[in-house]
């Protein structure tokens, strides 16, 4: 339960960056915009997105996407959060099927891989901001936060649910790997021919699971 609370926590305050704990109208609106800017960010470019053209996809005007977002780089950072939000909603509605420490860690590794299959707009606006991330020290900051998190939730997980005793350093070793093994897996199924999304969610579990069976064994 203390996992599960910590994850609602974290994932208010990613929302709580766009909304007030009760929208008002406003935060509605914002909330339209940048599934919009999603959107259209994936399917016409990045360049491409410009005010205009989310306003058109939300059947409103330009002065009001600009009224809530200064620039296109305040609208993009508000996908990046939006997009990680979604994907802790996601992760939390898995987890809470969960019984045991080792399911909850299974279903830690099957959700990244459910998001990108159930929302793939949202993983072509994460690839680009990759990349962004590579020239853009805000952005490369950005990411390091969500990154850092994420290692974080993982090592809550295999704390407190299932309750390993290794040394700190050693647990945080291997939910880094955990967690580049996640991001990198997905990225190499939906780049290359080599298998599906599907099959990698699959493999990655299956793996990570028998990582847990040693670590318990030590």
């Amino acid at each position: 339960i203390y996992v599960l609370e910590k994850f609602m926590q974290l994932n208010t305050e990613n929302y709580q960056v766009l909304f007030d704990i009760k929208p008002r109208k406003g935060d509605l609106k914002k909330m339209e915009i940048v599934q919009a800017a999603i959107e259209c960010i994936a399917t016409i470019g990045f360049e491409n997105t410009t005010y205009q053209a989310i306003a058109d996809k939300i059947d409103t005007r330009r002065a009001h996407v600009a009224y809530h977002f200064s620039d296109k780089s305040d609208i993009f950072k508000a996908c990046i959060i939006y997009i990680n939000s979604n994907y802790q909603r996601i992760l939390i509605e898995k987890i809470e099927s969960a019984s045991t420490g080792k399911e909850i860690l299974a279903q830690y590794a099957e959700s990244p891989f459910t998001w990108a299959q159930d929302y793939p707009n949202e993983l072509s606006v994460m690839l680009l901001f990759y990349y962004l991330c590579t020239i853009n020290e805000e952005y490369k900051s950005l990411n390091d936060q969500i990154r850092k998190s994420g290692i974080q939730r993982i090592l809550l997980v295999l704390t407190q649910k299932c309750e390993l005793k290794n040394d700190i350093q050693e647990l945080e070793a291997f939910a880094s790997r955990l967690q580049n093994l996640i991001s990198g897996s997905i990225i190499d199924a939906v780049t290359t021919n080599k298998e599906s999304l599907t099959q990698s969610k699959k493999k990655t579990r299956d793996y990570v699971l028998q990582i847990m069976t040693q670590m318990e064994n030590q």
